[in-house]
């Protein structure tokens, strides 16, 4: 089953079909209202989800304010979601043998400061390496490449502990363009997962490989069905079994969360907590700072996609928050997903005991990233 909604920010409660009538209409008006509800109070520009399993997408939602002939087609900026795409690049180079994620950094970026830092470690962000500037690793002028590289430092030893740092991948993305010749990490990209998973509107930003992706949610679920079918069936796509098996794979110490390309699903607090209540243990997914969220759940054999963009980067009420992403996948997979909940009435965070004080989860967020600007001397 397909369907899909459309919110017009002349009526913003009032929901506009698309697709025909079928037997799980009350679900869609419920799930409809839930994120109808999510997004007008989320300060949010758009929105873009989609639930799918089994390769069928169960249900999909649309939602705009302000962005005329916005659609599901629309490629939004995704931030970080952008470094699942680096990752996955760098697993096919180690599978064609031109990279080791075991290689410390420096051979390949000699002026990369850290001595005995492995390639996975800037994967995990477990480097013990932090950078000042903001810059990408390889911009086009050349004083601001140098300048990268000249302000990084370190604050612990490789492996001690995890601590998020976005220019890693950037620094991974050279490594990618100087083991094939590419000019552009964006080449790559395209040559090598999007255009044969035939993802037509998606691209990645000159050079970076931490954020500037453009994509679109039906997109995203292509790629991650793709990954799925692959450790299904056993046959190699973009990678090899084995290659998406080690990309799923959670390493390093449990409480880091992390395989070489996901955040894992645990107890732990941080981005272990971002998924569903509903979701397996197998589930590994990557958040995106401008309030989105892509999951595959191998134990379901699904896929989930919670894009959004913010009308103001000052307003955190909705991206700040890990449960709302936690209390939307539970909600799309308990009622599309296999033996759905049914007629049960609203569905809403309550009911899957989920009770968040918004404002004080965005205050929370906001103290969290103003600490760690001082740390950077930002």
């Amino acid at each position: 089953m397909n369907s899909g909604c459309r919110l017009t920010s002349a009526a913003l409660a009032a929901v506009l079909w698309a697709g025909t009538a079928s037997a799980d209409d009350g679900a869609k008006a419920r799930v409809d209202a839930f994120l109808a509800n999510e997004f007008e109070g989320g300060a949010l520009k758009c929105m873009s989800c989609a639930y799918e399993q089994h390769g069928e997408t169960r249900y999909s939602f649309i939602a705009q304010s302000g962005w005329e002939g916005f659609s599901a087609d629309t490629p939004l900026h995704v931030a970080s979601i952008t470094k699942v795409f680096t990752a996955t690049l760098l697993m096919q180079l180690s599978e064609e043998g031109k990279v080791s994620l075991l290689d410390y950094v420096q051979k390949y970026i000699p002026e990369f400061k850290g001595e005995n830092v492995p390639i996975i470690n800037l994967m995990t962000h477990t480097s013990g390496w932090r950078n000042k500037t903001g810059h990408v690793a390889k911009a086009v002028d050349p004083k601001r490449h140098r300048e990268f590289y000249d302000t990084m430092y370190q604050d612990a030893e490789v492996n001690e502990r995890f601590r998020y740092m976005s220019q890693g991948y950037d620094i991974l993305a050279e490594i990618c363009e100087k083991v094939t010749g590419a000019d552009d990490v964006a080449d790559l990209a395209r040559d090598r997962i999007f255009l044969p998973l035939g993802m037509t509107h998606s691209a990645f930003a000159a050079h970076q490989g931490q954020a500037g992706l453009q994509i679109t949610a039906p997109d995203l679920v292509k790629f991650g069905r793709h990954l799925l079918d692959i450790r299904r069936t056993r046959k190699t796509g973009i990678l090899t079994p084995q290659g998406v098996d080690a990309l799923f794979r959670r390493c390093l110490k449990p409480e880091f969360n992390r395989t070489p390309a996901f955040f894992a699903k645990s107890g732990y607090v941080g981005f272990g907590q971002y998924f569903g209540e509903v979701n397996t243990m197998e589930a590994v997914g990557h958040a995106g700072a401008t309030g989105c969220f892509f999951l595959i759940d191998p134990g379901l054999d699904a896929v989930e996609v919670v894009l959004t963009n913010r009308i103001s980067e000052k307003d955190t009420h909705f991206s700040s928050c890990d449960a709302n992403f936690a209390r939307i996948f539970s909600v799309m997979a308990s009622n599309f997903g296999d033996n759905p909940i049914g007629e049960r009435g609203r569905a809403d965070g309550s009911a899957f005991g989920l009770k968040i004080d918004r404002e004080k989860a965005a205050a929370e967020s906001e103290r969290v990233a103003a600490n760690q600007a001082r740390e950077l001397g930002l």
